[in-house]
């Protein structure tokens, strides 16, 4: 029999000198792309191809829908929705403000009538024409039908008139002046000619949102890659028929983790890591290759006070002693990827508003309130109780994640305290960790006294959403069921005004009464940090309202030779 290996070594002595330099040079190429299959299965950071630009994402799901439509759902949505879409307006984070993008806005002396132009020559990523009946599908074909599944969306337009002016003209026309409405149509916009046959309901599973068509930077020309371990990837391609300045790199590829653990287990795979936070800031630390880049966004955790409850609907005395009972400087030591806040409003200074922790304070008010310890008391020593033997007992629900995660050991740590700080002054604390699903279904009930839970509060930093009593609904976000006429009169009052001084008088107001009225216990504002291996220049996080919002400035971006 024959061996192969001397049979190839025969021939190969036969080459001539210039046969055997190519020979050569082909096995040291075939076997740099093995090793490239093995060592970097999801691509290159810094070998071959300088025009890709490669980020990790740490999301509990991979990417699933790519709908702008829908991108509240999952974080690694949101980021390549991000560039694969776009809107009428965008935030620019440089200015802090929603400018024009695909339109030019002109908006009526009385603030009630916002109308688009469209920009001339813009083409969706299969070279069709951009017209006003796109903008007028998406909005008012999907987003005000009935039967459309994303509440929030549905809401900022509730009561909004649209209408198509000509093709390249649309109207809309609120009931009152808003000056919080323009972030509404930041909202990407989707193609009429691809999805005008589908039922809105049906839209959140439609086989679009895994492979759309849009007009940002960046198409999807390849599905959705799925590996072991519930890894996911995407790579998106520069769009040939932007109406803006071109990228200058070509693909940007996004690799998505179910924990940061096994980010770092293939960190040599990666340009960018997003929202870096807690211990795992170390390890970037320790990796020369890295810089990390601080940033904030307009959000906070907070404890909800379900003002429903037996014990918490009436008795300001309770409320306020839960929150006396919390040192959010004890709770936050030693962290540094959170920043303490007082109030929910962002754009008021955080320390003019700081409350000042005290156990002895919270002990009076429940005495002051009825409820005192029973010497007698056997099952449950060190509880109080109220003068008919009732227990002060609250059911506290939170998201259960998956353990090891550091949104597990967070969460955890979060509890404990309060947990133990509650019960240190005579409360019965019962907690339930709930998987997402059932922690959602709970949320919609209302079916806590206490609930742990972050608010973003997006480009315009409305309250309306989050304290209004027309929020305080199983699919609205008012998660206190908090009702004040006062607070509603404030929040309108302030939508409505467009100087910003008096602005500014109204926000104090507000933040006043949800003082005094003590609705919930705002915590923390988590840091982040963006890990940057320096292969580009030109990315900043500065001002960003969502992670997504760097990409604003994408074209910018340049790889540094």
């Amino acid at each position: 029999m024959i061996n192969p290996i001397k049979a190839v070594f025969a021939v190969f002595k036969t080459y001539d000198y210039r046969d055997k330099f190519l020979s050569a040079l082909a096995l040291v190429v075939f076997l740099l792309m093995i090793i490239k299959l093995i060592l970097f299965p999801y691509g290159l950071f810094g070998f071959g191809s300088m025009s890709i630009y490669t980020e990790g994402i740490v999301a509990s799901k991979g990417i699933q829908n790519i709908n702008p439509l829908f991108i509240d759902y999952n974080e690694a949505d949101r980021e390549v929705s991000r560039l694969v879409f776009s809107g009428l307006m965008k935030y620019d984070p440089v200015k802090r403000a929603v400018v024009d993008d695909m339109a030019v806005l002109t908006i009526s002396a009385d603030k009630t009538e916002y109308t688009f132009t469209l920009k001339e020559g813009m083409k969706w990523h299969d070279g069709e024409d951009v017209t006003a009946d796109d903008v007028y599908f998406t909005f008012h074909d999907l987003v005000l039908h009935p039967s459309f599944q994303n509440e929030i969306l549905k809401t900022n337009f509730a009561g909004v008139e649209i209408e198509r002016i000509d093709e390249m003209t649309v109207k809309f026309t609120l009931e009152n002046p808003n000056i919080f409405f323009i972030s509404n149509l930041t909202t990407g916009i989707l193609p009429e000619h691809i999805l005008k046959n589908v039922d809105p309901f049906d839209l959140l599973q439609n086989d679009f949102n895994k492979k759309p068509i849009g007009t940002g930077p960046y198409m999807v020309t390849e599905p959705v890659e799925i590996f072991q371990n519930e890894r996911t990837q995407l790579t998106l391609s520069r769009n040939p028929y932007h109406y803006d300045s071109l990228p200058e790199i070509e693909y940007m590829r996004f690799v998505v983790y179910p924990t940061m653990a096994q980010l770092l287990d293939d960190v040599n795979v990666v340009n960018g890591v997003v929202k870096v936070t807690g211990d795992y800031l170390v390890d970037f630390d320790n990796n020369r290759r890295f810089e990390n880049i601080v940033y904030e966004l307009p959000q906070y955790v907070a404890v909800f006070m379900n003002m429903d409850s037996k014990i918490l609907k009436d008795d300001l005395k309770v409320r306020l002693s839960l929150q006396k009972a919390i040192d959010k400087d004890v709770l936050l030591d030693g962290d540094v990827d959170k920043k303490r806040v007082d109030t929910p409003l962002m754009e008021l200074n955080q320390e003019e508003w700081e409350y000042q922790a005290s156990v002895v304070e919270a002990q009076g008010a429940l005495k002051d309130s009825g409820y005192i310890y029973q010497e007698e008391d056997t099952e449950k020593v060190g509880i109080r109780y109220d003068e008919d033997g009732n227990a002060l007992e609250l059911r506290m629900i939170a998201r259960a994640y998956k353990e090891g995660t550091y949104q597990y050991e967070d969460a955890l740590k979060t509890v404990d305290f309060l947990q133990d700080s509650w019960e240190s002054i005579g409360f019965a604390i019962q907690v339930e960790f709930l998987p997402l699903a059932e922690f959602n279904d709970r949320i919609m009930a209302r079916q806590y006294d206490l609930l742990l839970v972050g608010q973003n509060l997006g480009y315009n930093l409305d309250t309306y959403s989050y304290w209004h009593s027309a929020q305080a609904t199983p699919l609205g976000q008012n998660l206190s069921n908090y009702r004040s006429f006062q607070v509603d009169s404030l929040i309108e009052d302030i939508r409505s005004t467009f100087d910003l001084e008096k602005k500014e008088m109204k926000l104090t107001e507000l933040a006043e009464k949800l003082k005094e009225d003590v609705p919930a216990i705002f915590l923390y504002r988590p840091l982040y940090y963006y890990a940057n291996d320096s292969k580009i220049s030109g990315l900043s996080m500065d001002g960003v309202v969502f992670p997504s919002d760097r990409f604003s400035g994408i074209s910018d971006w340049k790889f540094e030779k």
